[in-house]
């Protein structure tokens, strides 16, 4: 039996990597989360991802890459895309009703409670965020409408509901004449959108300032109310 008699050469060269290959312990691997987290980190990446790509629900690998899980946790906490969505757009209905009656009494004073009331809505729906929701929010009525319904129930539904208990409170002190507060609180609304709304939408005009908002919702807030006052 030969040996072999060649000096030795030290430890034995790894070949080359191949142009464009990656190490497998430098390959990205998907963040674990903590079973408490991760519906919420879901979630809120689904809801960036949507307005970022202007998607009713982005896909599930670009929710992974930005949260962490996979797709097991996707189907364990929603039960899949569906359910996903669903959840998404209860969150959303969530958001608006908490920033619509915060800090309102509906036995404030009524100029008060107006004015509270408009400045939610206008930084609720104006803002980069709302202005991307709400899309969102049509987009998907044109394929269910009863989640669009469900939707309107659990967050401006109760919004304006809200609002015709503040009108209804204070035609009940005889501080406005009104025939139908629930009405008249659709009339408010619309006021303090108008054609704002309609250009912060087409993104044909830029977000407002400060001094802008109290400026128009002063204004609707005056013009109603010279409206609905007793004669």
């Amino acid at each position: 039996m030969q040996h072999d008699k060649r000096p030795n050469a030290g430890p034995r060269r790894q070949a080359p990597e191949r142009a464009g290959s990656t190490p497998a312990s430098a390959a990205p691997k998907p963040r674990r989360l903590k079973h408490s987290d991760r519906r919420t980190a879901l979630l809120q990446a689904a809801k960036e991802l949507s307005v970022e790509q202007n998607v009713t629900i982005p896909s599930l690998d670009a929710i992974i890459k930005r949260a962490g899980g996979s797709r097991r946790s996707i189907y364990t906490e929603f039960g899949g895309k569906e359910g996903l969505r669903d959840a998404l757009l209860a969150e959303i209905s969530g958001e608006i009703l908490p920033a619509l009656h915060e800090g309102i009494d509906r036995n404030m004073d009524l100029r008060a409670a107006l004015t509270h009331f408009a400045r939610r809505l206008v930084c609720v729906l104006m803002s980069e965020h709302g202005i991307g929701m709400s899309r969102l929010i049509m987009q998907d009525s044109l394929t269910s409408p009863s989640r669009a319904r469900t939707f309107y129930a659990k967050g401006p539904g109760k919004g304006m509901k809200l609002l015709a208990d503040i009108l209804e409170a204070a035609r009940g002190r005889g501080e406005i004449a009104v025939r139908d507060c629930a009405s008249a609180a659709g009339c408010f609304t619309g006021m303090v959108r108008g054609n704002l709304y309609l250009e912060r939408a087409l993104r044909i005009r830029p977000p407002l300032s400060e001094a802008e908002i109290e400026a128009h919702i002063g204004a609707a807030v005056d013009i109603f109310l010279e409206g609905v006052k007793p004669r």
